[in-house]
């Protein structure tokens, strides 16, 4: 019996010792994926990819390998997880599967180390289905350079960019640009592979050889006559540059151009004129109704010395800030905005959004664009922020004020206006008030309103306008208040801030003459503003009637543009029917004094232009029906094939050619379709119209 309670003791101690043990075991044992003391994660990469991006069909799967380095016995396990899961989604495996078309961001995290992590921007869209190389296979000296260029199928792919790599640094290394590099006497491989996960890839095979010995007699060496460069300098003129002195004429040149690389050279230039110091370095110039294009492809081509050469008019880059203002009422529908994001590929992020308000990225040819849909569900004012870059590097920032309203609310929005000048001009601006009853009344605090403007605002109630006279107001930047009162319901109130910038007037002023050296009635023009960037209406276009010089009761051939911002200034004159152009670039707007005009000898002649175009009278032909001799108020002529449009009345100024007009007229109460034909051979000339029975 004392036996038997001796061992149950014993056993009973056992067991307590046996749990203790068990227990201090599992207090004690490491959270390897958490302690640091065991080691540390070093990174994290993604090791099936070219590079952190990835694009897929709508629909279509990826899975992601993960490569964890570590020190110690720290965790390689990781979790993945989605930016929008609207776009793509991923697992635990790390499989992506592409939603809807879009851009989202898939992270690989660390267990151990949530900081340690890597990014794959996915992109649901068109991928790369092809890629090749200008060449397969070629040969090289060491030290030498060479440039492969690779070309991607199709040509709408989300992204086009590739990854360079050799199979053999020591041999020729490459850079990411496809710049080729010979090191070493040897056989490499150069591999081009799309960039956006696609797995498609092209190579060439470079053998590089030994530099030859130097020939002992160290001959002197002789220049081969060759296009060193082409440069595209302007819009109408490029620079070709020769490796030594060469006589050449206009004749002697060739210009083509295309939109695509793969594409043949179908336009042809004219090439009005090629001027030279040196006859190494020259200056050709293009006419006609087309000039270089951003974007294009350039080759200009000299038959006579067999040579030839390309480039690319490349498109500026920008960095651009811009803002609008959309109103909707609460629960109506948004639709038809938007927004192009660039040229080509772009990277964006939008944030501020009100709430019932959506977005989706599509794809058109060449570019992105963004469209809004859905509806606002709660009043406010709402600032979005738009952020974008395109392929090509141009970077944007637009602010989208969205001001959403209902009956119980009334908002009353702040408003920026363009510049006023000093010595002309006068605005009516509306008052933007949404919400109440939408019938509002007016008034100007003046008490927090800048004075030196009031006595030039008053409100127009009957227009829902404020009327700004900046005549004799100095330069710089001035605020009104506005109060909006309900008129229904006068505890409805709100106020805002119309803020107006008054600049000094700037002109430009110069002459354009035809073919005779005599001033030219009516013309086409464009002004470009240098200082503006294109997409924000830096153009101001149309067709005008020279200045009307009262002495001599003629026109005088003046072109004359008032009341510019001071900058710089790009002008194109053409031809009524736009088949001629001269350019005249980089002109600096002049300061004008206030009263000052057209005629004044004072202002400064900027430019003469000169236009291949001749004079031609047109009058009523003798044999016409006798109601209609002596009409002379011709409608504006046009080209009997519809194409082209000329001057109205009884001058045109035509290049040589044929010519077969008609215009329209009423006489007496009578419709009459009058006709012209004019054959233009390097002289002034009278045609006579006519009717047809």
């Amino acid at each position: 019996m004392k036996k038997h309670t001796k061992m149950s003791m014993l056993k009973r101690i056992l067991a307590i010792v046996i749990a203790a043990a068990v227990a201090v075991s599992i207090l004690t044992v490491p959270d390897v994926e958490v302690s640091a003391a065991t080691g540390k994660v070093k990174s994290v990469a993604v090791t099936n990819l070219p590079a952190k991006q990835l694009t897929l069909k709508k629909g279509k799967t990826f899975t992601l390998k993960s490569k964890v380095t570590v020190t110690g016995k720290a965790s390689k396990k990781v979790t993945y997880k989605t930016s929008n899961k609207k776009i793509a989604t991923v697992n635990a495996k790390g499989k992506i599967t592409a939603k809807k078309k879009g851009t989202a961001k898939i992270y690989v995290i660390s267990k151990a180390d949530k900081k340690k992590k890597c990014t794959i921007t996915v992109t649901v869209g068109t991928p790369v289905t092809k890629v090749k190389l200008n060449k397969t296979k070629s040969t090289m000296t060491v030290g030498k350079k060479q440039t492969l260029k690779a070309t991607v199928t199709p040509k709408k792919a989300s992204s086009k960019a590739v990854v360079w790599q050799s199979s053999n640094k020591k041999v020729a290394t490459v850079t990411s640009k496809g710049v080729v590099k010979a090191k070493k006497a040897g056989t490499v491989k150069i591999t081009a592979t799309a960039k956006d996960g696609s797995g498609k890839k092209a190579s060439c095979k470079v053998t590089v050889k030994k530099v030859s010995a130097a020939k002992p007699d160290n001959p002197v060496p002789v220049t081969p006559l060759g296009i060193k460069s082409v440069k595209i300098v302007q819009d109408d003129m490029m620079e070709v540059t020769f490796t030594k002195a060469t006589a050449l004429t206009a004749a002697d040149f060739n210009v083509w151009a295309k939109r695509y690389e793969n594409a043949d050279y179908l336009k042809k230039y004219t090439v009005s004129q090629v001027t030279t110091t040196d006859s190494i370095t020259y200056k050709v110039y293009i006419t006609g109704d087309m000039v270089f294009g951003k974007g294009l492809y350039i080759k200009v081509e000299v038959p006579k010395l067999k040579l030839s050469k390309e480039c690319v008019y490349m498109e500026d880059t920008y960095n651009v800030e811009n803002s609008v203002t959309l109103s909707y009422k609460v629960g109506a529908t948004v639709k038809d905005i938007r927004q192009r994001l660039g040229t080509g590929y772009a990277n964006y992020s939008i944030s501020g959004l009100p709430a019932g308000i959506q977005y989706e990225v599509t794809t058109e040819a060449t570019k992105r664009v963004m469209e809004f849909s859905g509806s606002p569900r709660k009043a406010g004012v709402y600032d979005s922020v738009l952020v974008y870059e395109d392929e090509i590097g141009s970077k944007y920032r637009l602010t989208i004020r969205w001001i959403i309203y209902d009956a119980d609310n009334l908002i009353v929005c702040d408003k920026e206006e363009g510049a006023l000048n000093t010595n002309w001009s006068s605005l009516f601006t509306p008052v933007y008030a949404y919400g109440g009853s939408g019938s509002y009344t007016y008034e100007i605090i003046r008490a927090e309103s800048d004075s030196a403007i009031l006595n030039n605002c008053k409100i127009v109630d009957d227009l829902d306008k404020i009327n700004i006279n900046a005549k004799g107001i100095a330069s710089g930047v001035y605020k009104i208040r506005i109060r909006v009162i309900d008129q229904k319901d006068g505890t409805k109130t709100g106020t805002g801030t119309l803020t107006f910038t008054i600049v000094d007037s700037y002109y430009i002023k110069g002459i354009v003459r035809d073919a005779n050296g005599d001033p030219i009635e009516q013309y086409r023009y464009s002004i470009i503003n240098k200082n503006r960037y294109a997409e924000y209406s830096n153009t101001i276009s149309g067709v005008r009637y020279s200045t009307y010089n009262l002495s001599t009761k003629k026109y005088d051939g003046t072109f004359y543009d008032e009341g510019l911002e001071s900058g710089t200034y790009d002008i194109t004159i053409s031809d009524r029917s736009g088949s001629v152009s001269q350019s005249i670039y980089n002109l600096t707007a002049l300061p004008r004094k206030e009263g000052q005009t057209s005629t004044d000898t004072d202002l400064k002649m900027m430019f003469d232009v000169t236009l291949p175009v001749y004079k031609i009278k047109i009058e009523m032909d003798p044999n016409a029906p006798e109601e209609v001799q002596g009409f002379t108020k011709f409608a504006t002529w046009r080209d009997v094939a519809g194409s082209k449009y000329y001057n109205e009345g009884t001058t045109q100024y035509l290049p040589n050619g044929t010519y077969h007009l008609s215009c329209t007229g009423t006489v007496n109460g009578t419709k009459y379709v009058f006709y012209v034909d004019i054959t233009v051979n390097g002289s002034n000339k009278t045609a006579y119209a006519y009717v047809k029975e």
